[in-house]
């Protein structure tokens, strides 16, 4: 369908993106990206959920954060609803297949920077440096074993859109990149992807990755599916990292190699229970790096969010 029908077609546009991270939140600025864009369109921004609700029975196309199964009988009208997140935490999907739902995949973005800075911060010591500047001191002899991506091996575990955009990044530094996917079949090829396995071959291949990048989804699937014979089974003086989802292994386990071996680092933006109690033992601990599930978030974001919601509809 042509750009000109498709938009003549989305009559009445309701946006619902309201979200305590400013950095996810609608700012007048989108409305009128999307206006210029969609200039014959109709658009209305809720003020919250029930005006949301008392207004979604006219609407033929929805931008929202939340929306749950039983909203779409109210819904008559609706053709297609699009969410910024990636997963189905918030967004059901239409039980009667009525309505198109689709969801995010432009995160990796920006998520693969976040990544990045957090090899970059063990492979280059950060740690140490901030250290010595706290304290003056001037420790240039001990950056003799600081070492190069484009020498490194990484494993991405979950390789759907996120991990392929992480893969573009990380083999653009010339690291060596595996991916792991439950049923590789199907891989072509894909850029910056060296070779994809099957997940059952996790633990023969972890003994060669110098990074491991778990980007798991969220689902009973994935709960504690990295277990403590993976941990084991990683080479020595290895880092992990996590940005999917904080239930697929148990913290014990990530402790545990942490504290004897075999790994030298973790770096952690997502965990089971968030936000992460002080009384976790994963703080202050000088071979972690934790950020607030915060990989995602960027001024970007909704910019990144309305481009890729426009190309899908000029594709639909």
């Amino acid at each position: 369908m042509k750009e000109k029908e498709r938009a003549m077609d989305i009559t009445r546009l309701l946006i619902h993106l309201s979200n305590s991270v400013d950095a996810f939140a609608l700012k007048p600025r989108h409305v009128d990206q999307i206006r210029a864009a969609l200039p014959e369109v109709r658009i209305t921004v809720a003020e919250g959920n029930s005006d949301f609700l008392e207004k979604l029975p006219e609407a033929d196309c929805a931008l929202v954060w939340s929306f749950k199964p039983g909203w779409y009988e109210r819904a008559p009208r609706l053709k297609a609803l699009f969410t910024p997140a990636a997963g189905h935490d918030w967004v059901a999907e239409d039980p009667s297949g009525r309505v198109r739902t689709c969801y995010g995949s432009f995160h990796g973005r920006i998520m693969r920077e976040s990544l990045l800075s957090m090899m970059l911060f063990f492979n280059r010591r950060i740690g140490q440096s901030l250290d010595d500047q706290s304290n003056r001191i001037w420790g240039r002899s001990g950056y003799g074993d600081c070492v190069a991506l484009f020498s490194q091996r990484v494993m991405i575990v979950g390789c759907g859109s996120l991990g392929r955009s992480v893969a573009e990044l990380l083999k653009a530094f010339g690291a060596h990149v595996t991916g792991v996917k439950r049923d590789p079949a199907g891989f072509g090829g894909t850029p910056g992807i060296d070779r994809m396995i099957a997940f059952d071959r996790l633990e023969e291949e972890l003994p060669h990755a110098d990074h491991v990048v778990l980007l798991l989804p969220g689902g009973k699937g994935t709960e504690g599916i990295f277990t403590a014979r993976h941990f084991t089974a990683m080479k020595q003086g290895a880092c992990l990292y996590n940005l999917g989802r904080g239930t697929c292994y148990r913290e014990a386990d990530l402790l545990a190699a942490l504290d004897h071996g075999p790994l030298a680092g973790a770096g952690l933006d997502v965990f089971a229970e968030e936000p992460l109690p002080p009384s976790s033992p994963l703080w202050g601990r000088h071979n972690v790096l934790i950020t607030p599930h915060s990989s995602a978030i960027s001024r970007e974001y909704i910019d990144l969010f309305i481009q890729e919601w426009l190309a899908a509809l000029r594709g639909m």
